[in-house]
């Protein structure tokens, strides 16, 4: 019974991280409008710009290769989560992602910065899921009982 009221909280808890790593890769490739149309970015120049002012304690050029780290990262784990594929592996790193992101915006920006942002809240929700069991209505279940 406990893991049947758990099924619905990690299922939006899975899809909430899956899309809100999804929507900001789409607006950062041109998906989601053009830049100053009401997006973030709007284009991949105008993401690594900002990703430059939130690493600028890195070169150009390595803050460049991290966004695009980031970047498909933050692909395969949207879709990971979403689909509910290696649940426990993704939601870590995802997790790990989003802190590596806090500490540079720390870093850059200062310690109210990530508050702006729910970057904690999605750190802790991806640590929740990481310590879940039984996962339900995923591909990990579908696999968990063959």
């Amino acid at each position: 019974m406990k893991s049947q009221a758990n099924a619905l909280p990690q299922l939006i808890t899975r899809l909430a991280l899956g899309i809100g790593f999804l929507l900001p890769v789409a607006d950062r490739l041109g998906f989601m409008g053009a830049p100053g149309s009401g997006v973030n970015w709007g284009d991949w120049k105008h993401f690594t710009g900002y990703a430059h002012v939130i690493m600028s304690f890195l070169p150009e050029s390595v803050s460049n290769f991290a966004a695009l780290i980031a970047t498909m990262a933050e692909i395969i784990f949207g879709v990971c989560l979403i689909l509910g594929f290696k649940i426990k592996a993704n939601a870590f790193g995802s997790a790990v992602l989003t802190l590596l992101f806090a500490v540079s915006m720390i870093i850059s920006e200062g310690i109210l910065a990530p508050f702006k942002y729910p970057v904690f809240v999605f750190a802790g929700a991806a640590l929740l899921l990481t310590f879940t069991e039984d996962p339900k209505w995923s591909i990990d279940s579908v696999l968990k009982d063959k």
